[in-house]
């Protein structure tokens, strides 16, 4: 067989490592260096959603308690100024004879200047908002 002959397969052998070398060398320099790219890439890209993720969840329960407590602001705005109004319309209902004096125009602008800042609070804070014919309207 001419494979087995003992003259050529030295030469044989040589050429086979000096492929395989050259391959090796070639397939460790490129190919590896971009697969190591690749992951590199991916590796990194995993751990910065990783991070914004855990930056997102402990942001969360603070944002969640700075809207509670701005609820609870507009809550209480609001709670007073309907106390306000309601006071104030409690002693008008009892003093029959002042609703034609000064005193009861300037209470009448106190109340409308109450009631416009209770709809403007409302329209901020809500999805509604509030026409000129002082109907809600989804569409405004």
């Amino acid at each position: 067989m001419p494979q087995l002959d003992r003259v050529i397969i030295f030469s044989q052998i040589f050429w086979l490592f000096l492929t395989f070398l050259v391959a090796y060398i070639c397939y460790s320099h490129f190919v590896l260096s971009n697969l190591l790219k690749i992951f590199l890439v991916r590796w990194l890209k995993l751990r910065k959603d990783t991070t914004q993720i855990a930056i997102k969840t402990r942001l969360t329960p603070l944002l969640i308690k700075s809207n509670i407590l701005s609820l609870r602001k507009i809550y209480f705005v609001v709670r007073t100024i309907l106390l306000k109004t309601t006071t104030k319309l409690v002693l008008n209902r009892l003093r029959k004879d002042s609703l034609l004096t000064k005193k009861r125009i300037a209470s009448i602008k106190e109340l409308d200047a109450l009631i416009l800042r209770a709809s403007l609070e409302t329209s901020l804070y809500s999805s509604k908002s509030i026409t000129k014919s002082g109907r809600y309207s989804h569409w405004t």
